[in-house]
């Protein structure tokens, strides 16, 4: 099992990285107004959870009505699960981490789905598909090294009032091929 997934994929600390993945550092107060239905002693609970993790960092301090508020921000490079802890993690582990993960998204798509009329969605770039492809091995890896060239140069842009921020969600499931299956 591993112990960066579970903390990761909490659907509590999931929304808590997201909303400081989005831009700018935050306060507990802002990240308490994002989130919304969250109660303040939960957020406290798992912010602390994550900076014990070293995944979020404090990286500034303000004085708010004689006490100390404490500004948010993402280590980026400490939130990446590795092959070799998603090879050691069981199967039961895996479907659990991935019904987090569909739940997150569920309720991001919820969110924006009942807050924006269905005429905006192209506008705002909304969508979602299913599209079946028919790889071999050096054509996969090929095209995920090219979706990797440009989602990191697109998710390394800063934000700007021109930019919308946007999720982008993605996997592969591998199918078994009719022809395979009767070889």
């Amino acid at each position: 099992m591993s112990k960066k997934a579970d903390l990761l994929l909490h659907p509590i600390r999931m929304r808590i990285i997201q909303q400081l993945l989005l831009g700018k550092p935050l306060t507990t107060a802002q990240l308490l107004e994002e989130l919304g239905d969250v109660p303040q002693a939960t957020l406290y609970r798992h912010i602390n959870l994550l900076i014990d993790a070293d995944m979020i960092e404090v990286v500034d301090t303000h004085k708010v009505k004689g006490t100390e508020e404490r500004v948010f921000s993402v280590k980026k490079d400490h939130i990446q699960i590795s092959e070799e802890e998603t090879e050691v993690t069981s199967q039961e582990d895996h479907l659990r981490h991935f019904s987090a993960y569909h739940a997150n998204l569920l309720q991001l798509a919820t969110s924006y789905i009942t807050q924006n009329p269905p005429n905006q969605y192209k506008e705002n770039g909304f969508g979602y598909w299913f599209a079946p492809m028919h790889l071999t091995n050096d054509e996969f890896q090929e095209l995920i090294d090219s979706i990797n060239k440009y989602m990191e140069k697109a998710i390394n842009n800063e934000p700007t009032p021109e930019r919308t921020a946007r999720i982008f969600a993605g996997m592969f499931i591998p199918q078994k091929s009719k022809e395979k299956s009767e070889e």
